[in-house]
Parts: structure tokens; C-alpha cells; sequence
């Protein structure tokens, strides 16, 4: 199977195999198809309109972010990284969930 990706999309990937640690436009590409498909399992129990809602938001949020990354505003992957850890750790905390 053959797909042409966008400039857009494009951009994503290669940002994501050079900062994102992907060994590859491969890698990262897997790991994308692998979160999706996970969304629409989830999706199929959770469609709710909380759960909708949340999905709006996230894309507005993405399409925000694709948007600061063409004008060169981007941040530091190690940094967003550690910000993602702690706010998981933290709602791990306030749920006694593991932490991995």
C-alpha cells in the first residue's frame, strides 16, 4: 500500500522521528496507528458526550500545536516529556494507580 502524506503531515513525522526518539518515520508511524487504534476501542465504550467533547478539544489542541511547530515554536521534547510525567504521576497519586 502506498499513501501520500500532506506537507502537514509530513512536517509531524519527521519532528516526531528526530525529537520524539523514533528510530524512524516507520517507528513513529507504528506508534501512531497503535494509539489510534487503541482510541476506537476505547472509543466503542466511551462514546459519550464528555468523552467527545474531549475528543474536540484534543484535535483543537493538536491543529494548535501543528500550527506553533511551522512558525518554529517548539518546545523541547525531554521538557514536555518530564511535564507529561509529572502530571501523571501526580493523578497517580491522587488514585494509588502504578506508575510506570
Amino acid at each position: 500500500m502506498q499513501i501520500t502524506l500532506s506537507t502537514q503531515q509530513s512536517q509531524v513525522l519527521e519532528f516526531l522521528s528526530q525529537q520524539g526518539g523514533y528510530t524512524s518515520l516507520e517507528d513513529a508511524i507504528d506508534t501512531a496507528l497503535v494509539l489510534l487504534a487503541d482510541e476506537i476501542i476505547q472509543q466503542d465504550s466511551e462514546e459519550t458526550t464528555e468523552y467527545l467533547a474531549w475528543v474536540e478539544q484534543t484535535r483543537l489542541k493538536i491543529e494548535e500545536g501543528v500550527r506553533a511547530a511551522e512558525r518554529g515554536d517548539i518546545l523541547n521534547v525531554d521538557v514536555v516529556l518530564a511535564r507529561l510525567r509529572s502530571k501523571v504521576e501526580a493523578a497517580a497519586d491522587r488514585e494509588t494507580l502504578p506508575v510506570y
